[in-house]
């Protein structure tokens, strides 16, 4: 199976640093290596606007902006994605306001927040905004990928331009969007699997619309709102069903938030993510049939006395 690309995503890390939990830029980035993710995502933009900047932050703020975080997150040896949201209302801004912030943090991925009403307002700027945005690259020159992270049921949300959004294409014939990072949140059920199948079907349906078979880069809960958070169990069953099922067209997950990960309420959903088999290698080996010692060939033989009697002083080489 493909390994996967994990990312936990972060936002306000200046609310973590401050009151009341005073947890240091450092310390975030730390609980991020011990998740085993690749990446910290961070809130590159609101609407037309570079967010958590810290020049655009007042005082004590600014010492924990999303600079700060960004450059521990590369000191400790992890890159930077961005999570920019989206609503078309100043598609030429906008898409100003994502190139500016991948210049300032040079992030890998670019996942699109696209959701609510507003953007179901402006659903017709889609193409102007897309075509503002064009093809993101990194300091090196590779391009940025770049994802659709909206709803995680499509014919629930029929306000969202998804045909456009998925079939745009580039000056350079390629589709401008990498794939999905559907908001698989199943928020108000622990059922995650039923609630799984159900976005999987939506997105099928999709997919046959549109003529793409796509990738996915899922977005999943690790927060608590309104008295609902996932369990661990329901959390783990529902990553097993979507690997099976979408196989290598799975390229990633990306835990949201980092914040809620280091709150004690969801102690055991950190435990269960920093313990599951992303690799998928956890099987239990069968053990190698013992062979008696006088079986054994001579120098094993020799080689297992002769380490038993250095132990005891009995020789010494």
């Amino acid at each position: 199976m493909t390994k996967l690309d994990l990312v936990c995503s972060v936002w306000k890390p200046w609310s973590l640093a401050t009151w009341p939990n005073f947890i240091s830029i450092e310390n975030q980035v730390k609980a991020a290596v011990v998740l085993g993710v690749r990446a910290i995502a961070i809130k590159g933009t609101n609407r037309d606007v570079i967010y958590g900047a810290k020049e655009k932050m007042l005082p004590p703020y600014n010492q924990y902006s999303n600079d700060h975080i960004e450059q521990e997150a590369k000191a400790q040896g992890l890159e930077v994605d961005l999570w920019c949201w989206v609503d078309c209302k100043n598609p030429e801004a906008q898409a100003k306001a994502i190139k500016d912030a991948v210049t300032r943090w040079n992030p890998r991925n670019v996942k699109l927040d696209v959701e609510g009403g507003v953007a179901k307002k402006y659903a017709y700027n889609t193409g102007a905004f897309l075509r503002s945005l064009r093809r993101l690259h990194r300091h090196d020159g590779t391009p940025v990928k770049v994802w659709l992270q909206s709803y995680r049921r499509p014919d629930l949300h029929l306000e969202i331009s998804w045909h456009r959004w998925l079939t745009y294409v580039g000056q350079d014939g390629q589709y401008l969007l990498e794939g999905i990072a559907p908001q698989a949140y199943y928020v108000g059920t622990q059922d995650s699997i039923g609630d799984y199948t159900r976005m999987l079907v939506a997105y099928d349906k999709l997919e046959s619309e549109i003529h793409r078979t796509l990738e996915w880069h899922v977005t999943l809960p690790t927060y608590r709102e309104n008295g609902w958070q996932p369990t661990a169990d329901s959390l783990e069953a529902g990553i097993s069903f979507l690997r099976n099922e979408l196989g290598d067209r799975l390229k990633g997950v990306d835990f949201f938030r980092l914040g809620w990960l280091m709150n004690d309420r969801l102690s055991d959903v950190m435990t269960m993510l920093i313990g599951y088999d992303w690799d998928g290698e956890g099987e239990e080996l069968e053990p190698e049939p013992k062979i008696p010692f006088e079986q054994k060939p001579e120098p094993e033989r020799w080689g297992i006395v002769g380490d038993d009697l250095r132990h005891r002083g009995v020789i010494v080489d």
